[in-house]
């Protein structure tokens, strides 16, 4: 059984980045790997593709992808 996790949109937002980060870099930095289930199955706390999609266009979130590990990747 899942519980739902109430956040701010902020941390909603960080929980998705977060997860879109882990998977690019396990894809050697393509961020043209990332899929809004591939993510969602990747965020802690549990999120469905449809919250993904809510917070980020594909485009967006590679954007925010590429400008996050520019500063540390």
């Amino acid at each position: 059984m899942s519980t739902r996790v109430r956040m701010s949109q902020e941390e909603r937002r960080e929980v998705i980045l977060t997860a879109a980060i882990a998977l690019t870099r396990e894809a050697d930095g393509c961020v043209f790997s990332l899929t809004q289930r591939a993510v969602a199955n990747k965020c802690a706390p549990q999120t469905g593709p449809d919250t993904v999609k809510r917070y980020f266009t594909m485009v967006e979130l590679r954007a925010a992808v590429r400008a996050r590990m520019g500063e540390n990747w």
